[in-house]
């Protein structure tokens, strides 16, 4: 059986608003820390359900647009998504 680890972005409650206006789609994302944590949450259930291992990767907002930048990202969902790749395939894969 193979067993796929996904990496999912996490945010602290305390940068969330930070974010909203950091990511170029910020105003995608749900309005408030809460929202997003219930949406967040119900997503990490869904894949667990399904058998996934689920890692949690905290965004900083000081580190992240140089991470985008050096690899000519937007600061967007897609960022945000290989980001949470990068730091799973770093940890799981040596």
């Amino acid at each position: 059986m193979k067993v796929k680890i996904i990496g999912i972005p996490w945010y602290r409650k305390e940068n969330y608003s930070r974010f909203k206006s950091l990511f170029v789609d910020g105003h995608n994302l749900p309005d408030t820390f809460d929202d997003w944590l219930k949406k967040s949450q119900d997503l990490l259930s869904c894949l667990q359900s399904q058998g996934h291992i689920i890692e949690k990767v905290y965004i900083d907002p000081d580190t992240f647009p140089e991470w985008c930048r050096r690899r000519g990202l937007d600061i967007n969902s897609r960022a945000r998504t290989d980001f949470a790749n990068d730091f799973v395939a770093r940890k799981y894969i040596n």
